[in-house]
């Protein structure tokens, strides 16, 4: 069957998902895109419901807004959403990106923060590096959760009073139920590849690990 592949080439230039003279998520705005965006959300049954969308950064939840207020829909009950021109897919409990695609699978983008990089910092907000990851952490699940029903425009004329957030981004490969983090070590334990037959696919195949195209025909490879 012939191959269908989808790359979002701008996620290939860096690590972080976002350069560092544009938008970057605050810990008073942590979401993936500036504004909350125009989307459609397809749920488990079918249904399709169209809103403003926002990837949260704590969970990789999604939030809507209704009402002026900003709330949080249930992981669970979502396939896929669509937030402006961007897909993302429910890949074990979270919304990740899809950046290639086939018929047999998917190499999925999650954006997370960066915590190793906070640390460097050496308490850039007031605490030490060692405890730097727990508390921002809890400055971002401020938002949703039980402090749901937010004001959308007053978290967003806060959002420049908090703390830039470094952001890095991760390939996953997602086929058959299966979510396996995209590097040589985390595929070779995965349980369903034979080794003798993945060495071989090695040797013929130049993976490159942070290209979604290469990564597809390893998708393909262990793919059922």
């Amino acid at each position: 069957m012939k191959k269908i592949i989808y790359v979002v080439f701008s996620l290939l230039i860096s690590i972080s998902a976002f350069a560092q003279d544009e938008y970057q998520p605050t810990t008073t705005w942590p979401y993936i895109y500036e504004d909350f965006t125009p989307g459609e959300i397809v749920l488990n049954g079918g249904a399709h419901q169209s809103g403003e969308f926002n990837i949260h950064l704590s969970n990789s939840s999604l939030h809507f807004i209704e009402d002026g207020l900003i709330k949080e829909a249930q992981t669970y009950e979502l396939t896929s959403v669509k937030i402006g021109n961007d897909y993302y897919t429910n890949a074990g409990g979270k919304l990740m990106k899809i950046v290639a695609k086939s018929d047999k699978g998917l190499v999925v983008l999650g954006t997370e923060v960066d915590y190793l990089k906070l640390n460097e910092t050496g308490g850039a907000y007031g605490s030490s590096s060692n405890t730097l990851a727990t508390t921002q952490m809890s400055s971002l699940e401020g938002v949703g959760g039980s402090r749901s029903n937010m004001n959308h425009m007053e978290l967003k004329n806060s959002k420049d009073s908090g703390e830039s957030l470094p952001l890095v981004g991760k390939y996953y490969l997602f086929f058959d139920g299966n979510l396996i983090y995209a590097t040589k070590k985390d595929v070779s334990q995965f349980e369903g590849v034979d080794p003798a037959a993945l060495k071989a696919f090695y040797k013929e195949n130049k993976i490159k690990w942070r290209d979604p195209s290469s990564l597809l025909t390893l998708v393909d490879f262990l793919a059922k």
